[in-house]
């Protein structure tokens, strides 16, 4: 996640308004394993988890989680931190905003601490702060005399209980044209940043403000850790020109075709029951929920999109779609089942009878009847498809039969595992009359062209990946860097080192010199307090660079500098020194690669001197270069020596 200065400055300002030991605290009550898995399914692999990183599409796990070091890395995407930095990355929130969160699910109160921020400088006022304040807002009014009929709505009409209203955090938004823009005016927000995040919009003509949302019901969606990023509004209007419903305008914190709702509260149930129920609308989501199926989840007014199927594909295998029992719903599922099978979910269709819909059904049989329905109907993907085709007669001409097929066969080609891909053909062979090889030959026929297009798209990748290797930190570099960091876990000892000579320890990479800066100038505030270490874990999350938070956590995340003592039962004595070893070694190397470079632009220079005299003085340096060589060099190992023998 990348800040501007104005963010960075925020965050260092809340920062101290929330203690550094209280921050520790929340830290450490937060398993990064736990949360992690609230948005990825991780598997053990070794000390570590890994999973398909939840930045990037990828088909094999790049993602990886320590849980002995509290942090993260995604070898894909390159971005990499603890659990505070994680958060800021999947919710797009601030690092005050990332410790709130994490509190509120650990059960540390710090509500003292953000006494100072509860009427902060407009400037400061975040889209989820704004949001959460609106939320609240059509909820107190839907639960007041002047929200009666919203309220008739939900409970007489769609049958809501007040316990299943507010664990949803309905709410209403009255028939006036300046509501909630009166309130947030009272309240000290600022117009710009309602129109920003689509409470509010301005008449060019009239010059005003008016309300987004009006005489709607209102359903807040939540991000998966919780934030409000936007509204659904269903119209309570018999006006025939309103939307029925209409959903927040796109913004930062809000892109309809990355969420799923519902999801924030289903995801724990989904992952258990290895199921997700997938339905088209919020009504839809609440009444199942109230039912005890809360594995529902809906996209927001949308398509199903590859992003919504990546999120459902991090807690289960496979998704139900129960959609509306008309040619749309059937027509959505169709196109969906695509989407899924791609991104290595398996669909599974319960076609509802026409005019239901999932609301209506567990409405009139509850949950044992609608759970007895999904028994019953519960088809295959390619069941589904062929009941489609052969509904609307793309069977009965040879022409019409060849492209129902062909879609068929395109569906069971995205199948990511080969067994399963040729059990459909298999499948497929019974249901049509064509044979496997047939099949085969025909997808061999149409996936020509596709791969004539990816042998493209990998000429012109070739360059962008040489580009990243030239980039990447030289060896010597790397090493000090990384036994730097791992120096952390067994003292001080590195730091001081560093905090002494720091003269000495040129680093040519910008992420790798910022890295050094960050964690001498940090001890240097730490070292006059005794007993006080350097915490990594904690301090990923300040570097204020992202780049040198991502390059730490990969490092950190390799194998020890000494790889043949990773699982070893040697005392934490022993493992310092060898981490000392391979720093001071690392140092060695620098110092030594410092004036190799030193010289081998001096000798460059002599190489092409204009004159005697120029070429005289560049010659004296070249000698006193390699005079003082010798001197650092042994006064080096005799400082190295000494370090080690005082181990």
């Amino acid at each position: 996640m990348h800040h501007n200065t104005e963010t960075l400055y925020t965050d260092r300002i809340s920062r101290k308004m929330i203690p550094e030991n209280k921050i520790d605290e929340i830290r450490e009550s937060c398993d990064i394993v736990d949360v992690i898995s609230d948005y990825v399914k991780l598997q053990a692999s070794g000390r570590n988890f890994k999973a398909l990183s939840p930045f990037t599409q990828e088909k094999t796990p790049s993602f990886m989680v320590s849980s002995d070091k509290q942090i993260y890395k995604c070898f894909s995407s390159g971005k990499g931190g603890n659990v505070f930095t994680f958060i800021m990355e999947m919710e797009k929130v601030t690092f005050p905003e990332a410790v709130e969160m994490l509190a509120k699910r650990c059960g540390i109160d710090i509500s003292s601490h953000l006494k100072g921020t509860a009427v902060p400088d407009k400037d400061e006022q975040t889209a989820h702060e704004t949001l959460k304040w609106a939320a609240k807002l059509y909820n107190r009014l839907l639960n007041s005399a002047d929200g009666k009929e919203g309220l008739f709505y939900l409970v007489s009409k769609r049958g809501l209980k007040p316990k299943t209203i507010t664990s949803f955090g309905l709410g209403f938004a009255p028939d006036q044209w300046d509501y909630l823009f009166t309130h947030a005016n009272r309240s000290g927000l600022q117009p710009e940043r309602l129109v920003s995040i689509g409470l509010v919009q301005k008449s060019s003509k009239k010059n005003r403000y008016y309300d987004y949302f009006r005489n709607r019901i209102m359903f807040p969606i939540f991000s998966i850790g919780g934030q409000v990023i936007g509204f659904g509004g269903r119209t309570l209007s018999n006006d025939k020109n309103t939307p029925k419903y209409l959903n927040s305008p796109e913004s930062r914190v809000f892109d309809k075709s990355t969420i799923l709702y519902g999801l924030h509260t289903a995801k724990d149930t989904i992952r258990k029951q290895e199921l997700a129920i997938l339905v088209e609308g919020y009504m839809d989501v609440i009444a199942l929920h109230q039912a005890g199926l809360c594995n529902a989840v809906a996209s927001c007014g949308t398509a199903l999109t590859l992003a919504q199927a990546k999120l459902l594909k991090r807690y289960a295998g496979d998704v139900l779609f129960i959609y509306d029992g008309d040619e749309a719903g059937s027509r959505s599922m169709l196109s969906g089942i695509d989407i899924l099978v791609q991104s290595g979910l398996t669909p599974w269709i319960a076609a509802l009878p026409e005019g239901e819909d999932p609301d209506s059904l567990v409405g009139k049989q509850g949950k044992d009847g609608f759970l007895r329905f999904i028994e019953k109907e519960r088809i295959s993907f390619t069941d589904f498809q062929l009941a489609f085709f052969r509904k609307h007669g793309s069977f009965d001409q040879p022409g019409q039969k060849s492209a129902a097929v062909k879609t068929m066969l395109k569906t069971i080609t995205l199948v990511p595992d080969t067994v399963k891909r040729e059990f459909y053909l298999q499948e497929l062979e019974k249901q049509v009359g064509i044979s496997v090889p047939v099949l085969k030959t025909i997808i061999a026929e149409e996936r020509l062209g596709i791969k004539r297009s990816r042998g493209t798209d990998r000429k012109s990748t070739g360059s962008s990946t040489k580009t990243e290797k030239e980039q990447q930190l030289s060896v010597v570099e790397k090493t000090f860097i990384k036994a730097l960091l791992e120096s952390t876990f067994y003292g001080n000892e590195v730091l001081e080192f560093c905090m002494s000579h720091q003269a000495l320890l040129k680093l040519s990479n910008p992420l790798a010199a910022s890295i050094l800066e960050h964690l001498v100038n940090r001890y240097r505030e730490l070292h006059s307090e005794t007993g006080v270490y350097v915490d990594i874990t904690r301090e990923i999350s300040s570097f204020e660079r992202t780049e040198a938070r991502d390059l730490a956590s990969g490092l950190l995340m390799d194998d020890p500098v000494s790889t043949h003592w990773q699982d070893s039962d040697d005392e934490p004595q022993e493992k310092a020194r060898r981490c000392l070893t391979a720093f001071l070694d690392a140092v060695r190397k620098l110092i030594i690669e410092d004036f190799q470079t030193k010289r081998k632009l001096l000798t460059e220079k002599l190489r092409t001197a204009s004159n005697l005299e120029t070429e005289k003085k560049l010659t004296g340096t070249l000698h006193q270069l390699s005079k003082d060589q010798k001197t650092t060099e042994t006064e080096v190992e005799k400082m190295i020596d000494t370090i080690l023998q005082n181990r």
